[in-house]
């Protein structure tokens, strides 16, 4: 499977990866040299494709932007962005230490 990038460029913006745990993640947007946003998402998986006769591989894929408010989240300074991360990670920690029976 095909990982995101530790750099990438959607919808105009440079996005660089700040932090990851397992399926979740933190990249930086870049909208100015001063400006910054912070978002914090589930890393979702694309199954393999064919697009054009061509195979797409299984990938790994940056949130659209209808996930926001669903599975992604955009912060404007790195504090918040790191606290909803925490609260992400201890929630995948807790359905792994409490599987259902």
């Amino acid at each position: 499977m095909k990982p995101l990038p530790d750099k990438l460029r959607k919808n105009g913006f440079n996005y660089t990866l700040v932090c990851r745990d397992g399926k979740l993640a933190i990249y930086r947007q870049e909208v100015t040299e001063k400006v910054q946003y912070f978002e914090v998402f589930v890393v979702k998986i694309k199954p393999e494709s064919v697009f054009k006769g061509k195979v797409i591989p299984e990938r790994e894929v940056f949130p659209s932007n209808e996930d926001f408010g669903k599975t992604a989240w955009s912060y404007r300074n790195y504090k918040d962005a790191e606290a909803k991360f925490r609260c992400l990670v201890e929630e995948e920690q807790s359905k792994t230490n409490n599987p259902k029976i």
